[in-house]
């Protein structure tokens, strides 16, 4: 039933009322002047409406009067009634009642029944989703009645299809600039060139210093949401479920097997854009059955990550004291009453292997990253013996078997870690040749090796040291026996390239530094004219300056910023100088040893030697003490000396013999100070706890240069020129 026909029975019904209340018979036009009567009566107030009423408007005969705004088909009703559907009481039909059922507060005030359905407002904050879309083939569904109250579905109940319509903005320009060409020579020609002319000085040229910005700008993507947009809610249950570390570390393992592998499109070759710009073909790896015999499993590096954890763990519960001692658990108390300074050395362990013995050891190298992996070269120590090179990587948490061998068909003679990537080690080789190993794998991974067509060196390479280019690049200085000092450098095509920085040649005439005695003259010719380098040190404070010591004794000082000739030499021994080393705590005291059973220290910028310390044999190596400044170690022959140079110099403190026919060749501090790695000709790393050593002071420069000025107080001359250069340093450095 529609509204008209509704305000038409209510009229209808009202206008009987009206007839059964009034005792006389109306015409048409007198029940139409009572009921406005009557309305009026029911208003309660006076409105300016029926005053209106009263006048006319009549234009050439015409009545020109405008209707009353107010409809007088519709009833009122009162204005606590919000909706047709919800309404409780009954309606009164009498003029009496109507009066009795208004209050004072609404007099005046007319309130119009509704019958609309809430239903049929659309509410959409956003668009309209239902716009286009295509009308459906089943019949609607019919509203209900607004006297009924609707069902109303369950809040947790949506309708299971959603239909979507994407639509596609029209694209709005907001700033275009076409291009336009012209005849040279023309108007527009000559007015084209001046504003190109106008916009390079505005850009590169002169004017440039205005600000400009350079921003990206797209529509901006809102997300909106509707009642309309609600889908069914997911069901959710819980579930326990347990997953060990081992599970967890297998799962993510095979995942990492199962990875998609990519490989270069065919079509590169008929390409002209870069190889990274191309697409590329995917191709998934077969999922590998699983390994069920032992040569197949002996044979992954699963097998061995298990089996290194299984023998630290074993070798744990062997030194556990030793590893506590080791590890700084156990100290000494530096108050106990019957405490002495006798500079005890208390073996832990060594690290030896079947496949190493009377192998001797080379070089040692520390990891830079982690001081418990060392790196241990095998090679000849004699010239005559023919051995095969090993390379074995040991942690100081299993003592009993590397972690990592490596074999080489030639003999090791250097190793060195990079500091950059503490992962690859850096090879040299009897035969001149050098490598880079990554020793993440167990077996030889080779990152670079040098080859002929670019490597000139045929002798050994007795010392390597990584250098930093750049701070992405690191590359490799060695120096060898036919006095050359090389950089190589790693390509990615795994080859070192090898640049020569300069070649160490004899120096004859008077040197300074060590007085030696005048040689007789020499009247047969040398075979060559180029000593061999033996050891190589780079300087702590500048960067680019490196120490070559030679077999004649002497001491060159380099520079890269210079190639081919030193910037200065000096004789430090009578004999091959086997290593040197500056001091932690004073950058300018350089410490060297060498074959004349001697070491000596020296001071920069002093041409005399400050302090020479005698040994019984040939000193192959020496090392300072990181905790104590005037603590050193060094091996000559098969003896371990102890010096501490604010007690005495004449002697050592305590001097360690090893039994049997053996020789010292390396010796190292740990970072704590408290331990001592000493290598030896039989293929054995000893590792020693340092004990019962003085208490370090808190000034220990100020403490080991009063030892050095103790110890020259018979030399009053280079006494007096030590505190010249060091007011001059002083005054320098402030």
């Amino acid at each position: 039933m529609s509204k008209d026909e509704t305000s038409q029975d209510l009229s209808s019904q009202l206008n009987i009322e009206e007839d059964k209340l009034s005792t006389t018979t109306a015409t048409a036009s007198q029940v139409e002047a009572s009921t406005e009567s009557k309305t009026r009566r029911t208003s309660g107030t006076f409105c300016f409406m029926d005053k209106r009423q009263k006048y006319r408007v009549i234009n050439n005969d015409i009545d020109m009067t405008p209707d009353d705004l107010i409809d007088t088909d519709y009833l009122t009703m009162e204005h606590t009634f919000t909706h047709a559907a919800y309404e409780t009481k009954q309606r009164r039909k009498s003029e009496t009642g109507l009066k009795a059922g208004r209050s004072r507060s609404d007099m005046g005030m007319k309130v119009y029944a509704t019958t609309i359905d809430l239903d049929d407002i659309h509410i959409d904050h956003t668009i309209d989703t239902e716009e286009g879309y295509p009308p459906t083939d089943f019949d609607v569904e019919q509203a209900p009645s607004a006297y009924y109250l609707p069902k109303i579905m369950p809040l947790t109940k949506y309708p299971p299809t959603i239909y979507v319509e994407l639509k596609e903005t029209p694209t709005v320009y907001l700033f275009s600039l076409p291009s336009f060409s012209y005849d040279k020579g023309t108007a527009d020609g000559r007015a084209a060139e001046e504003e190109n002319e106008n916009y390079a000085y505005i850009t590169v040229g002169k004017g440039r210093n205005r600000k400009m910005g350079f921003q990206e700008t797209q529509t901006r993507y809102t997300m909106f949401q509707t009642r309309h947009s609600l889908s069914t809610r997911p069901k959710k249950k819980n579930q326990m479920c347990f997953a060990s570390v081992w599970d967890m570390y297998d799962t993510y393992a095979q995942l990492a097997q199962e990875e998609e592998e990519e490989s270069d499109d065919e079509m590169v070759m008929y390409q002209s854009a870069a190889a990274y710009l191309l697409r590329k073909k995917r191709l998934k790896k077969k999922k590998k059955k699983p390994r069920t015999t032992f040569e197949e499993i002996g044979q992954t590096q699963q097998f061995f990550d298990a089996a290194m954890l299984c023998n630290r763990v074993l070798a744990s519960k062997d030194y556990a004291e030793a590893q506590k001692k080791f590890r700084g658990l156990v100290s000494m108390d530096p108050l106990a009453p019957d405490l002495v300074y006798i500079y005890t050395m208390q073996s832990l362990w060594y690290f030896e292997s079947e496949e190493t013995l009377n192998r001797p050891i080379m070089s040692v190298a520390f990891n830079p990253k982690n001081p418990d992996i060392l790196a241990v070269a095998h090679g000849k120590f004699g010239y005559a013996e023919k051995l095969n090179g090993i390379v074995c990587i040991w942690c100081t948490k299993n003592p009993c078997t590397p972690e990592r061998r490596y074999r080489f068909e030639t003999p090791v003679t250097s190793v060195s870690f990079a500091n950059r990537n503490p992962n690859w080690i850096a090879c040299a080789f009897a035969n001149g040749d050098i490598c880079i190993l990554d020793i993440t794998s167990y077996s030889i991974k080779v990152i670079a090796k040098s080859k002929r067509d670019t490597n000139p060196c045929f002798e050994p390479i007795w010392a390597t040291s990584w250098v930093a280019k750049d701070k992405s690049q690191e590359y490799v200085m060695a120096a060898g026996q036919d006095g050359r000092i090389s950089r190589f450098t790693s390509t990615k095509t795994h080859d070192f390239i090898c640049t020569p920085m300069m070649r160490i040649c004899a120096v004859e005439g008077k040197m300074k530094g060590l007085e030696t005695p005048k040689p007789c003259l020499k009247v047969d010719v040398p075979i060559i004219r180029y000593p061999a380098a033996l050891c190589l040190r780079w300087h702590p404070v500048i960067s680019h300056i490196y120490l070559v010591g030679t077999d004649e004794g002497c001491i060159h000082r380099c520079s890269t910023h210079y190639l081919n000739q030193h910037m200065d030499v000096f004789k430090a021994h009578s004999g091959p100088v086997y290593s040197m080393i500056y001091s932690p705590f004073m950058t300018s005291l350089l410490v060297t040893c060498g074959a004349d059973n001697a070491i000596r220290i020296w001071i920069e910028d002093l041409d005399d030697v400050i302090m020479t310390l005698n040994c019984a044999s040939a000193v192959y190596d020496v090392a300072f003490c990181p905790t104590n400044a005037t603590i050193l170690i060094s091996v000559s022959g098969n003896v371990m000396a102890v010096w501490d140079l604010r007690r005495k110099t004449h002697i050592p403190c305590t001097e360690y013999t090893f039994p049997g026919n053996v020789t010292l060749t390396y010796v190292k501090f740990s970072p704590s100070g408290d331990n001592l790695f000493v290598a030896d000709t039989m293929g054995r790393v000893h590792t020693f706890h340092l004990e019962d050593t003085p208490i370090a002071p808190y000034y220990q420069r100020r403490m080991l240069d009063d030892a050095i000025k103790r110890a020259l107080c018979t030399r009053p001359l280079l006494l007096l020129q030590l505190e010249k250069l060091e007011r001059f340093r002083d005054k320098y450095n402030k």
